[in-house]
């Protein structure tokens, strides 16, 4: 048994093992290694999805039954042995519901099931590296027209878009009716100073209700949780925490969700210092 003050500890990927892009930072392995060595018990909670969280899941050389949440906390996947994941949810987004409005609007996006990464139309750079990294694999389709086909009867667990200001103000005006739980608004220059994120989740769904049900299935109580990330989405999953951590250069908001400010950027690693502390 860990006697380790906090022995579940959940991670962010980007931002929070990542620095750059897709570039895992060097000095954060061997910490998180050590604090498995100790007894403690890893997931990974992202905007990723799980299936886009595997090279994580090899360089930390995570093990079988590894809790992975993606989609912001719309899914959930186990680790199995040889890198096979089991689904244990997927919430959904009533896709009939949010079509004819999409279809209105035409603004390129992205959609997600629990396993694949849909770009539909000419999504912009931005919007493209979040794809990449988000699942592999991008399945293309020209408008939204096509959503229902492409899905082939998977649930719709998310809709992202990364716009021009002025795309993204008409995109949420005709979207208006969406209540203000399933949806989220990003707007700095986190995309660039042009562009406004836009996100679209299944009611009662983020970061923190997905701690939760992790806590459900593990065990382990939110007094025994660290928590790991740097951006506005973390924010649920840092409130819900025993204890949590963002780094020196993340939003106001994050930080002051947080229960600590690491003295360290993400360039420099954070999570590294922060998890050899926990151990």
């Amino acid at each position: 048994m860990s006697e380790l003050k906090y022995p579940f500890c959940v991670l962010d990927v980007d931002g929070t093992l990542t620095f750059a892009y897709d570039d895992f930072h060097p000095a954060v392995r061997d910490p998180i290694r050590e604090y498995r060595r100790r007894g403690g018990t890893v997931a990974l909670l992202s905007g990723r999805l799980p299936a886009g969280m595997r090279e994580a899941v090899r360089w930390l050389d995570l093990p079988p039954g590894t809790l992975l949440g993606g989609g912001d906390g719309a899914v959930c996947a186990r680790l199995l042995e040889g890198g096979a994941l089991q689904g244990i949810w997927e919430d959904a987004l009533d896709t009939r519901k949010f079509l004819p409005g999409l279809i209105h609007a035409a603004a390129p996006g992205v959609a997600l099931t629990s396993r694949r990464v849909i770009a539909v139309g000419a999504v912009n750079k931005v919007m493209e590296r979040m794809a990449a990294i988000t699942a592999p694999g991008i399945v293309r389709i020209p408008s939204w027209e096509g959503l229902l086909q492409a899905l082939a009867g998977e649930p719709l667990c998310g809709l992202r878009f990364i716009l021009e200001r002025e795309i993204t103000a008409r995109l949420i005006e005709i979207l208006a009716p969406i209540p203000e739980g399933e949806k989220e608004i990003f707007d700095n220059a986190e995309f660039t100073q042009r562009h406004v994120g836009y996100a679209i989740r299944p009611a009662g769904c983020d970061k923190g209700t997905a701690l939760s049900r992790m806590l459900e299935i593990t065990g382990f109580t939110a007094v025994q949780t660290a928590a790991f990330g740097d951006w506005i989405t973390d924010i649920p999953m840092l409130q819900a925490a025993g204890f949590s951590c963002a780094p020196a250069d993340a939003l106001p908001a994050v930080q002051k969700a947080a229960s600590r400010v690491s003295p360290r950027t993400i360039r420099d690693g954070w999570l590294a210092r922060e998890i050899e502390a926990l151990s």
